[in-house]
């Protein structure tokens, strides 16, 4: 059975566009990892934009796996992955571990990618 499902997977649902955001996230991890310095912006907010295209558009991938070629998020699906990275990263995790830090842009950043991924990736 899990023959089946691998043969209905649409490689196609991974778009140029992700590529070129995987690489760009990519990139920041080696420079993170090379302490190569980067602006302020890049290091506390590139992350949380890409963080929902990218994830989003793997689950999306395995996802027409088992619903077929023509599945696709809905908005109300989107709003709650945005939803549960916003309250998990800047609102739980701050609390409890003192490596996360609650930060409001994040929220916009985390609102971001996810209106990136339903309007350009969600296809």
């Amino acid at each position: 059975m899990a023959h089946r499902a691998l043969g209905r997977l649409n490689w196609r649902t991974l778009s140029p566009l992700f590529w070129v955001l995987a690489a760009l996230y990519m990139g920041h991890r080696m420079a993170v990892w090379f302490s190569i310095s980067r602006p302020d912006w890049m290091r506390f907010y590139l992350d949380d934009l890409l963080c929902l295209p990218l994830i989003l558009t793997v689950t999306l991938f395995f996802m027409r796996a088992f619903h077929g070629p023509t599945f696709r998020l809905t908005p109300y699906q989107v709003g709650i992955a945005v939803a549960y990275y916003a309250l998990a990263f800047e609102v739980v995790f701050p609390l409890f571990m003192p490596r996360y830090t609650a930060d409001m842009v994040d929220f916009v950043l985390y609102a971001t990618g996810g209106w990136i991924f339903y309007r350009f990736l969600n296809k």
